[in-house]
């Protein structure tokens, strides 16, 4: 046998109640990372809450540890800060940075949209028409955070019907903030039901397959996002940060 090599033989499994109790700590940190990150988007918790990390070890009956890892990932994804003297709190929005991740989507999804309008298969406009009742099901109730959800699987079942895996990855890096953004702008008056007339738009665009006209309601519909949200940060300021 080659010098510095060893046999299966002399390889030591890592015993399996290891391996079961490495599952069920990734798994506790995946719950409170992913409890977490939905009451940021959704502005539960708003920017500059603290994170009580005693409390959430108590609401989910984790250790220090998990809590502390969930916490650290939520930092790397931009969405916390932790500071050594001021402890962990949910970060401000950088504005700049919303600038650049729409910049993104609009590139991407004007594209997608207008693909969507050439050979979207009929089963998938067929999900689209579903969703759309679903949307004014949701303006009719109020109902804002499913309104939100259908929002997001909206957008969602343009790039599965399409299968266009690749280019969802790339948006999906993007899509936690510019959603905690556009749920921000939910509860302003109008402002659902004027995003369900555009994704109605955009819809009636695909179904009708014209692709100009989906590519202008997409274009139209990603620049009120940005314009409103420009206008949301001069009434709330403490929100953001450039």
């Amino acid at each position: 046998m080659p010098r510095g090599t060893r046999g299966l033989s002399e390889i030591q499994a890592v015993p399996r109640s290891t391996r079961r109790e490495g599952r069920a700590r990734e798994f506790k940190v995946d719950q409170v990372y992913e409890a977490l990150k939905l009451a940021i988007v959704t502005g539960e918790l708003p920017p500059e809450a603290t994170i009580d990390k005693v409390e959430l070890c108590t609401r989910f009956g984790v250790s220090r540890l998990s809590v502390t890892t969930a916490v650290n990932r939520l930092a790397f994804d931009r969405l916390i800060v932790v500071e050594p003297q001021r402890g962990s709190y949910v970060s401000r929005i950088r504005i700049s940075d919303v600038r650049q991740w729409m910049m993104v989507r609009r590139a991407l999804e004007v594209e997608i949209v207008s693909a969507c309008a050439q050979r979207l298969p009929d089963i998938w406009v067929e999900k689209l028409e579903r969703n759309m009742a679903y949307q004014k099901a949701a303006v009719r109730s109020g109902d804002l955070d499913g309104f939100h959800q259908l929002d997001v699987a909206f957008h969602q079942l343009l790039i599965e019907g399409l299968d266009l895996h690749r280019v969802g990855e790339i948006l999906e890096s993007c899509r936690t903030h510019v959603d905690r953004t556009r749920r921000l702008l939910l509860p302003e008056p109008g402002r659902m039901s004027a995003t369900m007339k555009e994704h109605q738009a955009i819809f009636n665009a695909i179904a009708g397959r014209d692709d100009a006209a989906a590519t202008k309601t997409m274009r139209t519909h990603l620049d009120r996002v940005l314009n409103e949200l420009e206008a949301f940060q001069e009434r709330h300021p403490t929100f953001f940060t450039d």
